[in-house]
């Protein structure tokens, strides 16, 4: 460590003709450089990789490959974060000929952690030179709008993510920890969204059903995953999301009439939230391990449960006056409308507050191991052989 190569890494990366050749060992080795010891001491690399912002290297054309990285014959202008993001898309392409094992795309991703943890430069870079990827991007100073100005004019990939794991991962093997990072993602950018005013065109009812679909499986999977996961913990979170929507929606849904579908959406799937209520006021009026956690969720209830009070007998009478057996969507959007005024919700705190994410102490041991795995596995793969001393030793010769 007291000799650095970080600037002859950053060389490779920037060369067309090198990064074809060691592009992917160049990342894999400053992956590895940059988790060194990096609990126990001072690590050069992580300062000098959070600090880079040299415009022509920085500002280049990231385009995700479709082929495998090393196989493939052209080559793009770029520097290193162009290099690290291409590679990244390329490990996800299916391909006969694959050689890369998991651990080694285990360490491109790790790479593009850090470099988008670390340095500060990388988001706002990589949306300036794509906005195709449609990747939002946090102003220095932001700029409060009008509560009538919309911003955003395309469907924010990363709720869209979100959606798709939230419906894709209801399984027996329940990844509590996935489910929990992502709906705290999900938290962290509405209160963004809050801050800022930002409105956002977004199929909001999509996230709202599969966050109820979320709640109707652990309601029907109870037994099995209690013996596991603190389910109430889940189900506090996407509670709360919910009743961020309810307290602060009008300063980040596009349109009125979003604000009105989302209580249309809670009306007409009241009964999933009232079996929640039940369930949680049954463990939480028992003596066992999970009381106090279920004791949050049914606080955390109590506007969800006054909107479904309020609207249900309303558009029942509705109904009854009307001599309608089912009413159409629009009947009962026009019920939530009119009665408006006569609801009564309660004031929850904190509901705009998050923890910001810290990778010491929390994550440090899912590094320290991930790394270790990285670092056995390049150990078993790399072939010596096929490298030849002559050029490596005529090429680094030339590096300034």
């Amino acid at each position: 460590m007291i000799n650095s190569i970080f600037e002859a890494i950053l060389q490779i990366l920037s060369d067309v003709s090198s990064r074809g050749q060691h592009g992917y060992d160049a990342v894999v080795l400053l992956a590895l450089l940059v988790n060194y010891r990096k609990y126990e001491s001072v690590n050069p690399y992580i300062v000098k990789l959070s600090i880079v912002d040299d415009e022509p290297t920085l500002d280049v054309s990231i385009s995700l490959l479709t082929v495998q990285y090393k196989d493939k014959e052209e080559e793009h202008q770029g520097g290193f974060f162009s290099t690290l993001t291409s590679m990244v898309g390329s490990m996800f392409i299916a391909d006969a000929d694959e050689k890369l094992s998991v651990q080694t795309n285990e360490a491109i991703l790790l790479a593009l952690y850090e470099a988008v943890h670390l340095n500060r430069n990388f988001i706002t870079v990589l949306a300036q030179s794509h906005p195709e990827m449609d990747i939002p991007t946090t102003p220095t100073t932001p700029t409060p709008t009008t509560p009538t100005t919309p911003l955003g004019t395309t469907p924010p990939s990363l709720d869209n993510l979100m959606v798709e794991f939230i419906v894709t991962h209801m399984m027996k093997d329940f990844p509590m920890d996935l489910y929990l990072r992502c709906v705290q993602i999900i938290h962290k950018l509405l209160c963004y969204q809050k801050k800022c005013r930002i409105r956002l065109h977004y199929t909001w009812r999509e996230l709202w059903s599969a966050l109820i679909n979320l709640l109707k499986f652990l309601l029907s999977n109870e037994t099995t995953l209690l013996a596991k996961h603190n389910i109430f913990h889940l189900a506090l979170l996407v509670v709360n999301l919910f009743n961020m929507f309810i307290t602060y929606g009008d300063t980040f849904l596009p349109t009125s009439n979003s604000y009105d579908e989302l209580y249309y959406e809670i009306v007409r799937m009241h009964q999933v939230f009232d079996n929640l209520y039940c369930m949680v006021l049954r463990v939480s009026t028992n003596t066992g391990q999970w009381k106090e956690a279920a004791s949050k969720v049914t606080h955390a209830l109590i506007n969800v449960r006054a909107i479904v009070n309020h609207f249900n007998p309303k558009i029942e009478s509705y109904a009854a006056v009307n001599h309608i057996s089912q009413l159409s969507e629009e009947q009962v959007l026009e019920v939530v409308r009119s009665n408006y005024d006569t609801l009564t919700l309660k004031l929850q705190d904190g509901l705009d507050q998050f923890e910001r994410y810290s990778e010491q102490p929390k994550e440090a041991a899912f590094f320290k191991e991930l790394v270790r795995s990285i670092s056995l596995n390049v150990r078993k793969n790399v072939s010596l052989n096929t490298l030849s001393q002559d050029i490596l030793l005529k090429e680094f010769s030339t590096i300034s």
